[in-house]
């Protein structure tokens, strides 16, 4: 006898939120290996990465789900001409469902594709899409590959590196295929700056299949009790296009100002958006926000501006012991002013009427180790910090039109933050924003409660809420109120796998409770 899906229609709307959402669960399913990924076609078609079993012993399995329930569940095939291979990534490519793979013998490492079918079975044998010779002398130092997709799916790079030894030049090599695997561009290039004064920040595949790479660069010194870079060592930020006729290489300039972290998109026409953070020269933190509008093809800046982080903007969550101690500072004479720390940028979009959305989240890790005096034994802890967001939007003919901070306190230990972060989606004028909270925060109503300490966010049956933060992309008033609660769900929100989708005019959910698992879908508009 088939099992009955049963699904539930959530229906959420607020006093002071003009967008209400529908949501169709699916029924608690038995987790088969903890979700680390999804892939989806469309929120009714997606297949899932999970890890299985413990550390050392475990695999990697994938699962193929329709209509919110699992269809298929296998592990992963790790094979290449007859021997085993590492895993590198996997995606959706020309609706397939892919996964890459590399292996080193015989001198060389290569790169395979394997495509999957429905049921999770390889469809053929893997696929050779690139290799390169391996050095022996370098030892264990034998490069290693990566994937990049671009945005609209329609094309795929494989990258490659092998580093250089001291002062050599880095060795790199690329291909990009489009979705059919027709070979679109090949090539091998050097690093124009020495391995140990420079750091690779990422690759970013265009919708036209251009391949760009951003590079800090930093001074040479030759203090060598000093080995590790910081911001005093900032020169300069550059974006690399790469092609068959080498690098192409642009400056960030910034008048000075140290690129802290910055995230782009472009158009057919290799026209970038960027925006980022920025600090002073000489002084560690973040200073403010940049964007910069630029014609790449003709190394012109088309628009730029930069909106420096106010005081209070800084402080408005600080506490009074925080505030006090940088006032004692400045009573000493110390030359302190408040400043950001550990923000990481997450997304930037373009909307249709030229303007731009983006925000950025404070992350950071906290390692502590600890000596058991009696047995000398040790034991480390990883405590991931997941807290403020800082949003934002550039108007079309350019100048910050607002910034707006989320208050958000997110805290866990040894688990990689699986509960942490958030997810964020534009609809009908509004930016949203979901992330797991403490019911602390909010009163009896559902209303966020203003101008109080924020509570760290919870996943326990009583505390667990999930929030959303609706935002008004022209006069940028933000709302927040209770999404659902666990109690309510009967499991917690995973939002770091949650997946938008803006062909369809969904959000795909994922929540777990125990070893069980439900997906959810969120309608969102077009």
């Amino acid at each position: 006898m088939k099992n009955t899906l049963v699904v539930l229609i959530l229906f959420f709307g607020f006093k002071a939120f003009s967008q209400p959402f529908d949501i169709e669960w699916g029924e608690l399913e038995r987790q088969n290996g903890r979700l680390r990924d999804v892939m989806a076609r469309n929120s009714e078609d997606f297949f899932a990465l999970r890890w299985s079993g413990g550390l050392l012993l475990g695999k990697l399995k994938a699962t193929h789900h329709e209509n919110l329930k699992m269809t298929a569940n296998e592990a992963l095939q790790l094979k290449a001409q007859g021997s085993m291979a590492s895993y590198e990534g996997s995606a959706i490519v020309g609706n397939r469902f892919v996964v890459f793979l590399s292996d080193k013998k015989h001198g060389e490492n290569k790169f395979f594709m394997t495509e999957y079918n429905d049921d999770v079975t390889p469809s053929g044998d893997a696929i050779e899409l690139a290799s390169y010779s391996i050095d022996g002398k370098r030892g264990r130092f034998q490069g290693d590959f990566s994937v990049v997709t671009s945005r609209g799916r329609d094309f795929f790079a494989v990258v490659w590196s092998i580093p250089g030894k001291k002062t050599e030049e880095p060795f790199y090599g690329y291909k990009v295929f489009d979705k059919e695997l027709n070979l679109v561009t090949e090539g091998e290039y050097e690093m124009p700056f020495e391995q140990q004064f420079m750091s690779r920040n990422g690759y970013y595949l265009s919708n036209t299949g251009d391949l760009f790479l951003t590079v800090t660069e930093y001074e040479k010194n030759t203090d060598k009790k000093r080995v590790f870079r910081n911001y005093k060592d900032f020169v300069a930020t550059h974006i690399l296009h790469i092609s068959e006729n080498g690098l192409e290489d642009m400056v960030i300039d910034l008048k000075g100002k140290r690129v802290e972290a910055m995230t782009f998109s472009s158009d057919n026409s290799k026209i970038f958006t960027i925006a980022g953070t920025y600090g002073e020269k000489d002084k560690s933190g973040v200073k403010g926000m940049f964007y910069l509008k630029a014609d790449f093809k003709n190394q012109n800046i088309l628009a730029e501006g930069f909106e420096e982080f106010g005081a209070d903007f800084i402080t408005q969550d600080w506490s009074d012991r925080q505030k006090n101690k940088m006032e004692k500072k400045k009573a000493k004479g110390k030359d302190v002013e408040p400043a950001l720390y550990s923000y990481v940028m997450r997304q930037l979009e373009v909307l249709p009427d030229g303007s731009m959305v983006g925000s950025m989240e404070q992350y950071y890790v906290v390692v502590t180790t600890y000596t058991d005096p009696k047995t000398g034994a040790t034991r480390t802890t990883y405590t991931y910090y997941y807290n403020d967001i800082v949003t934002f939007r550039v108007g079309e003919d350019g100048g910050f039109d607002w910034l707006n901070k989320i208050d958000k306190f997110q805290v866990s230990t040894n688990d990689g933050g699986y509960f942490s972060s958030y997810e964020r989606f534009v609809s009908n004028g509004k930016l949203y924003f979901i992330f797991n909270d403490n019911a602390a925060n909010y009163d009896e109503s559902g209303v966020f409660i203003e101008d109080e300490k924020i509570s760290s966010s919870k996943v326990s049956k009583r505390k667990n809420i999930v929030g959303l933060v609706e935002i008004d992309l022209e006069s940028g008033d933000l709302s927040r109120e209770s999404f659902f609660k666990r109690a309510d769900l009967g499991a917690v929100a995973v939002p770091k796998l949650f997946n938008v989708d803006y062909i369809s005019g969904e959000v795909l959910l994922y929540a777990i409770m125990g070893k069980k698992e439900k997906f959810g879908v969120m309608k969102i508009g077009e």
